[in-house]
Order: C-alpha cells, then sequence, then structure tokens
C-alpha cells in the first residue's frame, strides 16, 4: 500500500507491507486477537509461530510473496492456531453455489449477533485483492478490523456474482471462516 505522502523525488514511500503479501497471515492473527483480547506479547508469539512454521515447510517465500490462498488459509488455522486459541472454524459456504448477497449478508449478521468471542475471516477480490476481519456488521455496511486499515464495506458496493462499475466488491462466500471460541457448529440459514 503506497503512501499518501510526496517526497522531494515524487514518489511517495511504501508503508510496512506494502510490498509483502501477508494479508492473509496477518487476517488469522488479527482474528485470533478479536477473539481472545490476545496481549502485543500474544499476538507476536502466534505470528512468530506461523513465521516458523512456514519456514520449516519451505512455504514461507511463497506465501510472503504471493499470498495465502484457501487451502493454505486451512492449515495454518489447524496446525499453527489450532482448538487451543480458536475452539471452532467453520466455512458454512464451502462446497455451496454462491449465495446472493441478501443471504450471504444475512448469514454473516447471523452469526455476529452481538456474541462475543465471535469474528469472521473474509476473501475478497476486486477493488481490494485482500483477506480481511469482520468485526461487526449492520444492514448497510460490514466494519473491518484490517491490517490495511480499511475500514468498512459498504453493501451497496459488494456483490457474491461478479465485479461491476457500482459494485466493486467481491465477497467470497466458500472463503469466508466463522471463527469462534464456542463448541456448537454454526449454519448458515
Amino acid at each position: 500500500m503506497k503512501g499518501n505522502t510526496r517526497t522531494a523525488s515524487g514518489f511517495p514511500p511504501f508503508q510496512q507491507g506494502g510490498l509483502d503479501s501477508l494479508c492473509g497471515l496477518y487476517s488469522i492473527v488479527n482474528a485470533e486477537r478479536f477473539i481472545n483480547h490476545s496481549s502485543d506479547e500474544e499476538t507476536q508469539q502466534l505470528f512468530d509461530d506461523f513465521v516458523y512454521f512456514l519456514a520449516r515447510r519451505k512455504l514461507l517465500s511463497k506465501l510472503l510473496i504471493g499470498g495465502i490462498i484457501h487451502t493454505e488459509m486451512l492449515l495454518l488455522l489447524d496446525k499453527v492456531v489450532g482448538k487451543q486459541r480458536i475452539s471452532n472454524v467453520q466455512i458454512p459456504w464451502r462446497g455451496v453455489p454462491n449465495p446472493d448477497l441478501t443471504r450471504f449478508w444475512k448469514s454473516i449478521q447471523s452469526f455476529l449477533d452481538g456474541t462475543p468471542g465471535r469474528a469472521i475471516i473474509l476473501g475478497l477480490q476486486g477493488y481490494h485483492d485482500h483477506w480481511t476481519v469482520i468485526e461487526s456488521i449492520t444492514n448497510r455496511s460490514i466494519m473491518l478490523y484490517d491490517s490495511a486499515l480499511i475500514k468498512r464495506l459498504s453493501r451497496s458496493s459488494c456483490t457474491t456474482v461478479y465485479i461491476t462499475e457500482t459494485r466493486k466488491h467481491l465477497l467470497f462466500p466458500a472463503q469466508t471462516y466463522f471463527l469462534s471460541n464456542e463448541p456448537t457448529g454454526y449454519m448458515p440459514e
């Protein structure tokens, strides 16, 4: 992500993280922190655990440059985060044809119904090719807890089908992770 400040060279400096593709990793770290209210030290340890795990598996450079895909996200959630940090990871739309935006939106609202200890990792493309964390949702907007400091997505600019001039945020239901520390499962309506 480029900074807004111009220098004497005429080019803005890059911000930290602007040249890597670690938003997927940060989305997991941020979701865990949001759910568990983890300290800075605990969060740093989780990040370090990811780096060590990826380096041992010879995946670090691949993910640093190319980003995290769905199968790698599952691997990290299972092998590094594990049940001790987030006891329940569900992908309710996995294997389901893309629902329309209203149905998907309502499933997010239903899951994030004000119950503490819940977060959602969302994969999106279009204006942003990005993994992010949904903190809360209203009928009109998704509020984010995001590594790139994206604050919200307006419903009027979102789609689950294809990008248009006005619908520039393509949400991926099949790559949306419902996370909680509750033992019971959640199924979309």
